[in-house]
């Protein structure tokens, strides 16, 4: 054998060095992409826990048509966030029966390490037994003026 030829072949300490470089690279990045996607889908159950509980109790408030009941607010008790506390505060728009609704709820967490959680949602409701006969009237009358008006300026 002479001294100045290889004559095994295989690879060089510095290109096993390079391979396990972009080896370790490669698993820290699959693994950051595993733990995010963990993270994201755990935060998404938190989410609907949440959702589910305010569909419930929206629709608890919203079954109420009488103005003073729904004044009141009201508790419900809920599937994962305990003892919920509820109260609407409402306003009338422009629109006959249309009103905005801002529903505001306390969540008591059945685990009582976890602090009270608030939610609040606002949204637009159609009620006529909220609206008051004279007001609904006067409000029906300005909206037929004001599309014969735009009918008009149309027509011209």
């Amino acid at each position: 054998m002479k001294w100045g030829s290889r004559a095994e072949s295989g690879f060089t300490l510095l290109e096993v060095m390079v391979a396990m470089a972009l080896f370790v690279m490669a698993v820290t990045v699959f693994s950051m992409t595993y733990l995010n996607t963990l993270m994201a889908i755990e935060g998404t159950r938190g989410d609907q826990a949440l959702e589910q509980d305010m569909a419930a109790i929206r629709r608890q408030a919203l079954l109420l048509s009488d103005i003073e009941d729904v004044e009141a607010g009201g508790d419900l008790v809920t599937g994962e966030h305990g003892l919920a506390r509820w109260k609407i505060e409402y306003e009338p728009t422009e629109v006959a029966d249309l009103f905005l609704v801002t529903l505001s709820v306390e969540l008591d967490p059945v685990d009582k390490e976890n602090g009270a959680t608030e939610a609040e949602e606002t949204f637009y409701l159609t009620r006529p037994t909220w609206s008051e006969p004279l007001e609904r009237e006067e409000l029906r009358a300005r909206t037929r003026e004001k599309l014969l008006d735009r009918q008009l300026n149309l027509s011209r």
